[in-house]
């Protein structure tokens, strides 16, 4: 059996095939058929659904143009015994697994006063969303009576060779008795109609997509919320620990940035480097914010925290979590390497981690602990410098430099912010659903 599309555009070589989505190529084929209800024509329609289950969704249509037509025959696989019980006028044609027509979609209308061809071949190369209405069907739309005929006859070739009884002879005259379609009026009718059903279509495809809008927006809420608690949970234990945690963050998102990273990733590492120390949660607070040096025993303790963070965030199946789970395991891993807890070097370490570890260290040095006064600028530079290719990737180290102005910047504009401000107030502007790194930065390069 031959392809009815290719056989109409090789006879037919001035059709202009289109790339249809299967709704626009619905919605026509719709218009093709609500001309003989408008008009009370006494049509023959000749319809390629594929697969019964396509027919199935027309079939409220098709017992309304049974009233109508003089004859129907519906084409499809998986035809059931019983298809035919209410209809009158329509036969179903069962087509075999192996038939090429099983890849096309096509409804042909002739009638004296009317005939229109939509034919159409699947394009499953052209489908780019894996959803029903976003099938793509190459084909074409034609009022021609003589292309709608060669159609026709094509269809009834199979038919006699299924002998499959149908009406072959010319319109009895009491059948004509309609009124005549004009030209005009079908134009509109398809353009009108067409775009009404297209229309309604997609206003439910944007009923779904506010739906899944604001589920994304639960989602990431709910997502922001999860890291504040984590954060809280980890560091938020003496006044200093959330601006430390949002210094780091910032650091973190400007040289990523400068890297050439991706908006999305910029958003990512600020939320994830928040989650770097999440291991502490298991370090006893006698060990963390104990005032002198680590006993040897006490340092043992504290090296367990990047595995016990990657504990805590293995598994995810967010970006964010993901990213947070390299910075929180290897994030104390060190150029030369000469960290843990791996003892990974150069780019075996993920980038992210590499950031954040110039980021933490950077400033922990230039911030007030318990054990040391904050460091000035010059000594802070001098120190981070002096560990260039060992602990700290050399690429980074000179972006972290080039743009201390930005970061110091930070930190006195978060120590006025902060200003007449609870913990939570800070916390809850910083996790908010309405917070952007990305916008933040670009808000203060162009201040600046």
């Amino acid at each position: 059996m031959n392809s009815l599309y290719n056989s109409l555009a090789s006879n037919n070589s001035l059709l202009e095939a289109e790339i249809f989505t299967k709704a626009s190529m619905v919605a026509i084929s719709h218009s093709v058929e609500k001309v003989v209800k408008k008009y009370n024509l006494k049509a023959d329609i000749y319809a390629l659904f594929q697969d019964y289950r396509y027919f199935l969704e027309e079939r409220d249509r098709y017992l309304e143009l049974d009233k109508l037509s003089r004859q129907i025959f519906i084409f499809a696989k998986n035809i059931p015994e019983d298809a035919e019980v209410a209809f009158a006028r329509t036969t179903f044609v069962e087509l075999k697994a192996d038939s090429p027509l099983l890849k096309e979609w096509a409804v042909t209308v002739i009638h004296p006063h009317y005939s229109a061809l939509l034919a159409t071949k699947e394009e499953k190369e052209e489908q780019k969303i894996n959803k029903e209405d976003y099938r793509m069907f190459k084909g074409f739309l034609t009022l021609d009576n003589q292309i709608a005929v060669e159609s026709a006859l094509f269809y009834q070739k199979i038919l006699k060779q299924k002998k499959i009884a149908l009406l072959e002879d010319g319109w009895e005259l009491a059948q004509l008795a309609n009124q005549k379609p004009k030209l005009e009026e079908l134009i509109s009718l398809f353009v009108n109609d067409s775009l009404f059903e297209l229309e309604t279509k997609l206003r439910a495809l944007e009923e779904k997509e506010i739906s899944l809008n604001k589920m994304a927006v639960n989602n990431q809420e709910l997502s922001r919320e999860i890291m504040q608690k984590l954060c809280e949970a980890a560091e938020f234990r003496d006044e200093d620990s959330i601006f430390h945690i949002l210094r780091i963050g910032f650091t973190a998102a400007i040289i990523y940035r400068e890297l050439g990273a991706s908006k999305l990733d910029i958003e990512n590492i600020f939320f994830a480097a928040l989650l770097h120390d999440i291991g502490k949660i298991g370090i006893p607070d006698s060990i963390l914010q104990k005032p002198g040096k680590l006993t040897a025993e006490e340092y043992k303790i504290m090296q367990n925290h990047p595995e016990m963070g990657a504990k805590i965030l293995a598994g995810s199946k967010t970006d964010v979590l993901n990213m947070a789970y390299q910075i929180a395991y290897f994030h104390h891993e060190k150029w030369d390497g000469s960290g843990y807890p791996q003892g990974l070097k150069g780019e075996e370490i993920p980038l992210e981690a590499r950031i954040v570890a110039l980021a933490d260290v950077f400033d922990a040095l230039a911030s007030k602990r318990v054990y040391k006064k904050a460091f000035s600028r010059e000594k802070c530079i001098d120190i981070v410098e002096a560990e260039r290719n060992k602990h700290f990737q050399a690429k980074i180290l000179d972006i972290l430099l080039n743009k201390l102005d930005e970061i110091y910047t930070f930190r006195k504009d978060l120590r006025e912010f902060a200003e007449s401000k609870t913990t939570r107030e800070i916390s809850d502007y910083f996790f908010s659903i309405d917070f952007s790194i990305f916008e933040f930065l670009k808000m203060r390069k162009m201040l600046n």
